[in-house]
């Protein structure tokens, strides 16, 4: 199989490996809910999601580099297989968190992989396919959250249809797991004697030099204003489709209609890709991050103020969603041109390492704040939070010694 076939079948897999994060993940903050957790636990479960990647991140990017992004992908998707098995035959919260850390995992390595895949090639066919991905993987966003919405409204909305819905996923999953070890097949990874094996890339020495190499990487300063608009886009998402489901739940809506509104969400990501083209023609790459992250920081704002109008939370849902979908394939094309192709692995795995101290610090505080004061105050207190951190990220970027190559 050529590059280019890879590099497609990248595009096709972020679409399928996404749907199958749609499908489950929306619905883990209720089934942890059904199963006994408060809002103050739930915030930390959804937090362990980022916990082992965080020390997996730069090590798993340096193995792409060095066995090759297919051999990656198929580690990541036995992770998510066990994660979603774990989750299906949790009846009590300690079998949560197993599943949470593999999921983690999974969604690092799968992630990093894929995005490898699709960044071959010259600028062009590579923006192009950034691009794709980005919109295949909105596709999954969109076709998940319907499907899994469609499987508990089914069988009923409660934890036997959460759990219906875990169930779907994990066998959405192992099917993709034996496709995938039948195309590697033909896949030849890359031979450079010179390379580390992944024993000594995951020794104590290997490790604390992964770290090294990759915030190496920082001294780019597009990979800076990549990962800084990253961040603060990654906070936004992390607290956005971990708590909407829970907040709307306690407004009264059906799971239906909370998977519409998740269906929203990301079919408005995936359109703004497809108008991204345009969007480019008219602003550099910096000024779109920016003028997306604003734009998401409003929305969450606004978010508790729409709750009780359902066409008012889907307007609100669908114009974050726009925002949200432009950060991934900006920020991608902004970085990849600073690194060789050797080092695209670390850099992904620095991209996502950065996503997830995101995901860490969000669910946690908006746990705690919601715990304390309710998921409505948690949200304001959020949007306002991010509104200001934009502001400072707007001086940072006005800065001639920190702005970016357009």
């Amino acid at each position: 199989m050529s590059d280019d076939r890879f590099r497609r079948f990248g595009v096709l897999g972020g679409g399928v490996f996404f749907s199958i994060i749609g499908l489950a993940q929306p619905f883990f903050t209720l089934y942890a809910q059904e199963l006994g957790a408060s809002t103050l636990v739930i915030g930390l479960l959804v937090t362990l999601r980022a916990i082992l990647p965080i020390l997996i991140a730069m090590p798993c990017g340096q193995l792409i580099d060095s066995i090759g992004p297919m051999r990656m992908l198929g580690y990541g998707m036995i992770c998510l297989v066990l994660s979603l098995a774990l989750t299906v035959a949790a009846t009590d919260i300690p079998l949560l968190i197993p599943s949470q850390l593999f999921l983690g995992a999974s969604i690092i390595i799968c992630a990093s992989s894929l995005q490898v895949l699709v960044s071959r090639g010259d600028p062009a066919t590579r923006n192009e396919s950034i691009n794709r991905y980005s919109m295949w993987m909105s596709g999954g966003s969109v076709i998940g959250p319907l499907a899994g919405g469609t499987i508990v409204s089914l069988v009923g909305d409660s934890i036997v249809g959460h759990r219906a819905a875990f169930l779907a996923a994990t066998f959405v999953a192992a099917a993709f797991l034996v496709f995938l070890l039948i195309v590697s097949r033909s896949y030849s990874p890359p031979r450079d004697e010179g390379r580390p094996t992944a024993r000594e890339i995951f020794s104590v020495g290997g490790i604390v030099n992964s770290y090294r190499w990759g915030f190496g990487l920082t001294r780019h300063r597009s990979v800076q204003f990549g990962l800084t608009a990253t961040f603060i886009i990654m906070y936004i998402q992390a607290s956005y489709s971990s708590f909407l489901p829970l907040f709307m739940d306690h407004l009264g809506y059906s799971a239906l209609m909370i998977s519409i509104a998740l269906v929203v969400h990301g079919l408005a990501s995936m359109l703004s890709r497809i108008l991204l083209d345009g969007v480019m023609a008219r602003l550099t790459l910096p000024q779109i991050l920016t003028a997306a992250g604003f734009v998401a920081s409003i929305c969450l704002l606004l978010t508790p103020l729409a709750g009780q109008y359902a066409a008012a939370v889907l307007l609100v849902v669908s114009i974050m969603g726009a925002a949200v979908g432009l950060n991934l394939p900006v920020s991608l094309m902004i970085m990849v041109d600073a690194v060789g192709e050797k080092e695209r692995g670390k850099l992904m795995g620095l991209r996502l390492l950065v996503n997830r101290f995101a995901q860490i610090i969000s669910p946690a505080m908006f746990g705690v704040v919601g715990n304390a004061f309710g998921l409505s105050a948690a949200l304001l207190g959020g949007g306002a939070f991010l509104i200001a951190t934009m502001c400072c990220f707007t001086v940072f970027v006005g800065r001639p010694d920190a702005r970016p190559e357009a």
